[in-house]
């Protein structure tokens, strides 16, 4: 990693931890392996446009990746902070921070909201449905829980290709959205060096 990185916002790098700072430039390093990599500002990707909805945040984004394959084809990587919430629904201390790793990528066509995750045995039990909820008489897919806003739209979104990713993806406990033209995905755990390799793979090729 540049040893210069803390030049593009040396104030989000307070935030971590010594251990915390060793994992984020491994994570960096073992990516530029595979892409072009660059730290930018996080005003410069689709991240204010995605959570503009989003009166409190858990998900405060610290550090922003801009990444390309060797097509050139673009996606944003964010080491982001994930904020403990108390019984009174105030911040908690740092130290029961997590920072994790989630990612954007903008699609090129609008596809309303969409939301899918693999069913949990909760899921299952409460067989939860909505007006927005997309039941899918495909028996391929029937592993996930699907919420979209139009259902048109969400049938277009999940292409053979696409559900055949997102049915392989290793880890159960990812989270896919989508909002409009923007697609978000991450695994709502903590920063692991294995996971940024897999959302990477997911978000160059979804």
């Amino acid at each position: 990693m540049d040893p210069d990185y803390r030049k593009y916002d040396v104030t989000r790098f307070f935030d971590f931890t010594e251990q915390d700072e060793k994992l984020i430039t491994e994570i960096y390093d073992q990516l530029s392996l595979s892409y072009d990599i660059s730290v930018i500002d996080i005003k410069e990707s689709p991240y204010e446009q995605f959570s503009s909805f989003d009166m409190y945040p858990l998900f405060i984004p610290r550090i922003c990746y801009l990444v390309k394959d060797v097509n050139n084809t673009p996606f944003y990587l964010f080491i982001v902070s994930k904020v403990g919430i108390n019984s009174k629904g105030g911040r908690l201390d740092r130290k029961y921070d997590t920072i994790q790793l989630w990612g954007l990528k903008n699609l090129e066509e609008d596809f309303g909201y969409i939301s899918i995750n693999k069913k949990k045995l909760m899921d299952r039990i409460a067989e939860i449905f909505s007006r927005f909820t997309i039941n899918f008489k495909d028996h391929d897919f029937k592993d996930f829980y699907v919420v979209g806003s139009d259902s048109f739209k969400t049938m277009s979104f999940l292409t053979t290709q696409r559900k055949e990713m997102i049915k392989n993806f290793p880890d159960e406990g990812f989270k896919l959205e989508v909002r409009n033209s923007i697609l978000s995905f991450g695994i709502p755990d903590i920063l692991m060096a294995e996971n940024a390799e897999m959302i990477s793979k997911f978000l160059n090729e979804i």
